[in-house]
């Protein structure tokens, strides 16, 4: 068994990890500003021409297949009555490969790579990630209900 994790922007995606995040590797479009699907819509699939931000992800192959992703990028959040920008925690790992920890090795990879700093506010968007940022040595998490 081969694991491998590669850190790219998501501005520089191959078309294969386009399509296994657009079809197999995230909840479809909820109409949320921060949907991996919305993200994807923009940059590839209507092909805005405006400038877009860097996501950097940790994409997780196993096999030669992508089973997972995990991301981070500055988010505008609110935190203690101020407005803040936040390091964003992201993922989603096939459901046939999770309770892994896949998801965790994903993170501490961007923490490896200095894409997400730990010391540094994060905000997540699902319940299960606050433990995983906290696991991972984040400081200070904000989970922030959709």
């Amino acid at each position: 068994m081969q694991f491998v994790i590669n850190i790219k922007d998501i501005n520089a995606l191959s078309d294969i990890e386009i399509t296994a995040i657009y079809t197999r590797l995230s909840w479809p479009d909820s109409g949320s500003d921060s949907s991996i699907q919305k993200e994807l819509d923009k940059r590839y699939l209507k092909k805005i021409g405006e400038p877009h931000p860097s996501m950097a992800l940790a994409l997780l192959w196993q096999d030669g297949v992508l089973v997972g992703w995990v991301g981070t990028r500055p988010w505008p959040e609110k935190f203690k009555g101020r407005a803040v920008t936040a390091q964003t925690i992201e993922c989603f790992v096939d459901p046939e490969f999770r309770r892994r920890g896949l998801a965790k090795l994903g993170l501490l990879a961007l923490i490896a790579a200095d894409k997400l700093d730990r010391d540094a506010i994060v905000s997540v968007y699902e319940p299960g990630v606050v433990r995983l940022a906290q696991q991972c040595g984040c400081k200070v998490v904000i989970y922030c209900q959709p």
